[in-house]
């Protein structure tokens, strides 16, 4: 930690100067620009302006080194920004890693495939990252997820299911990347709605929690289907309405701290779920219901964390 006096310059400019060790590590030289940018508590972020970063502007693969992780290792790179991801293999590649590659980039939201032949697959990303808004991207995951539970009170669906469910893993990876980009671009911290850096880590349990809940649904409809049982899920209305609770505080910008879950009405949900016999329904259920809990955990000590930072006690 580094303090600075405030001078004042021809009485007109405010100067501090910049720790040398900071400008050497960033290898910034005299007349090269910083970028200012004023988190929500009013303290100031400073960080080398520079043209952004051609790390990861293209990325060679060779698909014979992950066989095993391919999927994983291309959203890895889409988490990183990555504008073209061009995929070869020394030999013939094999269909079914041609297939889990195709599978992948169905999850991946604004990408395309430029160019496939026996060796080759190309894969654009064509996503403008700074018009990505993280909080309006979890109300759509949530009006998914509220739909999905919906159709299993109504009467079962799984075509439905399914579709909602590979909708909520492309808009996963798509809140996973504009979090992970926004660890290193300011610009995208603040259009993406985060705003606050320390916030993170709650963005991405928030995102991952409402991954797994659908998940989940989607793992319990094919259950059913399969087994064809036909089940009361009277429950799953306040859940419901508690996520949407919770999704409604995000996008208010609400400064009071979110209230938890009643415990009278989360003990009335537990003793529904425990009412049921099918142990593998019970167990899905009972997750959701953690899951929730969860986020509402992080929004929690995400709304305290704004409250402080308001009143300058963070």
């Amino acid at each position: 930690m580094h303090r600075r006096r405030i001078q004042l310059i021809a009485g007109a400019t405010y100067s501090v100067s910049l720790p040398k060790e900071w400008v050497k590590k960033n290898r910034l030289k005299p007349k090269q620009e910083v970028q200012i940018t004023e988190n929500v508590d009013g303290s100031l972020l400073i960080t080398p302006h520079a043209s952004e970063s051609t790390e990861w502007t293209d990325v060679t693969l060779n698909v014979d080194r992950y066989l095993d992780s391919i999927e994983q290792i291309i959203f890895a790179v889409y988490y990183q920004g990555a504008e073209n991801i061009n995929l070869y293999s020394k030999e013939k590649m094999s269909k079914e890693i041609k297939s889990r590659i195709r599978k992948a980039n169905t999850q991946m939201i604004g990408t395309e495939v430029t160019h496939e032949d026996s060796k080759r697959i190309h894969i654009k990303i064509l996503l403008d990252k700074r018009k990505v808004d993280v909080i309006q991207t979890f109300y759509r995951i949530s009006i998914l997820i509220d739909s999905s539970l919906a159709n299993l009170k109504e009467g079962l669906d799984i075509d439905e299911i399914r579709i909602n469910e590979n909708e909520i893993d492309r808009l996963y990876h798509l809140i996973t990347k504009i979090i992970a980009l926004s660890l290193t671009d300011t610009n995208i911290l603040h259009s993406s709605k985060i705003e606050n850096i320390s916030l993170i880590p709650s963005y991405f349990l928030m995102a991952k929690r409402l991954e797994n809940i659908g998940d989940n649904i989607k793992h319990m409809s094919e259950y059913l289907h399969e087994s064809q049982k036909q089940m009361s899920f009277q429950m799953l209305r306040p859940i419901q309405d508690e996520l949407i609770r919770c999704i409604k505080y995000l996008r208010s910008k609400n400064k009071e701290i979110f209230p938890k879950i009643c415990p009278v009405l989360l003990d009335k949900i537990t003793k529904s779920i425990d009412t049921v016999k099918d142990r593998i329904v019970y167990s899905y259920l009972d997750d959701i219901l953690r899951y929730l809990i969860d986020i509402q955990v992080e929004i929690i000590k995400m709304s305290f964390y704004n409250q402080a930072s308001r009143k300058g006690r963070a």
